[in-house]
């Protein structure tokens, strides 16, 4: 742990040298994207003609479009005496919905400074409303939220067909009502068409016209499942299917030309299209309406709160907003305690300067998402993150962008940026700031139930993190340029071989120029004022302020005098049984480095298990274990295991544990240890669960 806190504060104080002499155009350029002598970015492509793709299309209205200032039509005062005001606040949101809109908006309704119980969310389900608060800090609108389990926002409303769940894990963009199509169709006649291009032919563009909006359906098939390598994950010896043949993967586009049976579109595609591993049945393109369900809606200037709970996040009581809307924004607002606060399903929203911000860690070895991107074409600019054992920002399955976080920071023990599952594409993450945790483009493997490769055709631009894995997936690139931090080889989760081959690590430890790709691009296709209008003044290092950021305090733990570190202190931990559900005897509790708390299972309860997450492949020869000394909780039978290429391997197992139990074995590689109490006299009671590599043993 001091060698990893060591590491980062040598990153920080890298980039302040960097930073203190001025980044100038003599810096570092990246052979993929660099101006030209005319200033326009010329792009590297591979072989095939894939190339970086352009990410500026990502945010409010497509991108370098200021947020607009709505007029107050509502004003909300506190209630005097604390009552719940939800129904108050929700009937001015639709007396203002009831208005009639004036440049495309109806009004706003002004929350004015104090404290509004609100026991419901507050949803909003018409274009051109917009929620505004009086700042989110001390002397503004706090939104406390209490009652049963919601969400404080929530803008617009699910599709029936949608699959998308509260913790965005869902696949909103892909799951869309399919009869927003209409009959004009036709196929991709390209034998290979690059990721990040604008143009592809057709076997036939007749009924096809500028100005159209249309679905491209790529058919996933068992020759693609097979190539990308996803055909024979097994777990715990059973089958394990990341996607499944005849799933389609959909990305919508605009048609900016039309030139015989070529067609050119406004944004780029976000993923490459290989006749080999698509045909049969081909790509298809077809005309598709503008599935939404409200546009032009802001949340803004809000503290919104819920009780500090030491809790995992599955039981979390309050979310922040689901927004199922397009050309939407949340800007400046405070979210304290919530849990997989932002799950973005619409497109070509802006998410600016929001804070979340949890006192306590997640519990249990699932991680919950601050952000999570379900949409296509969105913006997080400037915005930040506090707490451990999350995902800060994840991709949900089948997602394709462009995607955009920028100049983004995120702090907290056990946290990571990491595309979550099942073949996102076209992710920009974009000088953010990770300085306890990491960014993964990378093969889950086996983890969750199967989700496989996760991201390819990202970019990791000018970050600064503890280290990074990014990888490359089969026909496919991922990219780290110009970021500072640790390069991570690894196989994929769960597994011990083969390392999967690197992604394309350009000026490692060197910021290149531009200092930021997002704005470089968006200036090229809109000029200097789309920078102004997105806030910042230029594309320049005075505009990143998160580039100075300290590390979280490593968590501390005195080693043990005979097998040293424990390298599973604080690591992730769950349990199959918890005494009354009570955070007091979580699962944490028997590795937390404090020999007076202790992991208990409620009473009668004389079988359980324990696993410790390792987070990441992790060297190990020994194990000790010490009951809690608690009065006719003895255990009578164990047995460790641990998970190492996708299946549990037996450790060793025997019959009482007692205090300062010591199991030692050959070294292994392992990703999870099980310890399962197979009996026990009247509870299992675990104050000690600690892993080693003892150096010291010959």
């Amino acid at each position: 742990m001091k060698k990893n806190y060591l590491f980062s504060c040598l990153l920080i104080l890298t980039l302040f040298c960097l930073s203190a002499f001025g980044q100038t155009a003599q810096n570092p350029v990246s052979q993929w994207v660099a101006e030209g002598k005319d200033g326009k970015l010329v792009y590297k492509t591979t072989q095939k003609g894939d190339r970086i793709m352009d990410f500026s299309h990502a945010g409010y209205l497509g991108g370098g479009a200021a947020i607009p200032e709505v007029p107050v039509k509502i004003t909300i005062n506190p209630s005097p005496i604390g009552s719940d005001q939800t129904e108050e606040i929700q009937t001015a949101v639709d007396a203002v919905s009831k208005m009639k809109p004036e440049n495309g908006f109806r009004g706003a309704i002004l929350l004015a400074p104090g404290k509004f119980i609100c026991s419901k969310p507050i949803t909003i389900g018409i274009n051109g409303v917009v929620v505004r608060g009086s700042g989110s800090g001390k002397n503004g609108s706090t939104i406390w939220m209490t009652g049963s389990r919601h969400a404080a926002f929530i803008v617009g409303f699910q599709r029936k067909n949608n699959t998308e769940k509260r913790d965005g894990r869902g696949d909103e963009n892909n799951t869309a009502v399919k009869k927003g199509t209409t009959n004009i169709e036709t196929y991709m006649t390209d034998s290979y068409v690059g990721s990040g291009t604008n143009t592809f032919h057709v076997a036939d563009s007749k009924g096809f016209s500028v100005g159209d909006r249309i679905r491209i359906d790529r058919p996933v098939t068992a020759a693609w499942i097979s190539f990308m390598q996803m055909n024979n994950m097994t777990r715990d010896g059973k089958k394990s299917s990341w996607v499944s043949d005849g799933t389609i993967i959909s990305q919508y586009r605009e048609i900016s030309h039309i030139e015989g049976d070529k067609i050119t579109v406004k944004v780029p595609l976000a993923d490459s299209f290989d006749s080999k591993f698509v045909n049969p049945p081909g790509v298809k393109v077809s005309k598709s309406q503008l599935l939404t369900s409200v546009i032009q809606v802001g949340i803004e200037n809000l503290h919104v709160q819920c009780p500090p709970l030491e809790i995992a996040y599955s039981k979390a009581p309050y979310s922040g907003v689901e927004l199922f809307g397009s050309n939407c924004w949340i800007r400046n607002i405070f979210f304290e305690e919530t849990m997989n606060t932002i799950n973005i399903a619409g497109n070509n929203n802006t998410i600016q300067r929001v804070k979340v911000y949890h006192s306590y860690p997640n519990l249990g070895a699932s991680k919950p998402a601050d952000f999570s991107f379900g949409g296509t074409q969105n913006l997080v600019d400037r915005c930040e993150a506090i707490g451990g054992n999350t995902y800060f920002v994840w991709t949900s399955a089948r997602n394709p962008g462009p995607n955009v976080v920028l100049n983004s920071t995120f702090k907290g023990h056990g946290s990571r940026l990491q595309p979550h599952q099942r073949w996102s594409t076209g992710l920009l993450i974009d000088n953010c700031t990770i300085p306890d945790g990491g960014i993964d483009f990378m093969n889950r493997g086996i983890a969750g139930s199967g989700h496989g490769w996760t991201m390819g055709w990202g970019v990791a631009w000018n970050c600064i993190a503890r280290n990074y894995i990014i990888q490359n997936a089969p026909g496919t690139k991922n990219w780290a340029i110009g970021c500072i931090g640790e390069n991570w080889k690894i196989p994929a989760l769960f597994s011990t071989a083969p390392v999967m081959p690197d992604g394309e690590y350009d000026s490692p430890g060197r910021p290149v120029w531009p200092q930021s790709l997002y704005l470089a691009q968006l200036a090229g296709r809109l000029g200097s004022v789309s920078l102004k209008n997105s806030g910042y003044l230029s594309n320049s290092i005075t505009e990143f302020k998160n580039k100075h950021e300290q590390p979280t305090p490593p968590l501390k733990g005195e080693p043990d005098p005979e097998l040293g570190a424990d390298l599973g202190l604080f690591k992730s931990v769950s349990a199959d049984n918890e005494r009354n559900g009570s955070r007091q005897f979580a699962a944490e509790r028997a590795n937390d480095a404090d020999e007076h708390s202790y992991w208990a299972t409620d009473e009668g309860i004389t079988t359980a298990a324990i696993i410790i997450d390792t987070e990441g492949p992790l060297e190990i020869d020994a194990i000790k274990i010490n009951e809690a000394n608690l009065s006719g909780c003895r255990v009578l039978g164990y047995k460790l295991e641990s998970q190492t290429n996708n299946d549990w391997t037996l450790l060793a197992e025997g019959a009482t544990i007692g205090k300062n139990k010591i199991i030692r074995f050959d070294k292994i590689l392992v990703w999870k240890v099980r310890l399962t109490i197979t009996k026990a006299e009247k509870c299992a009671a675990i104050t000690k669960f600690g892993l080693y590599l003892d150096n010291k043993k010959k």
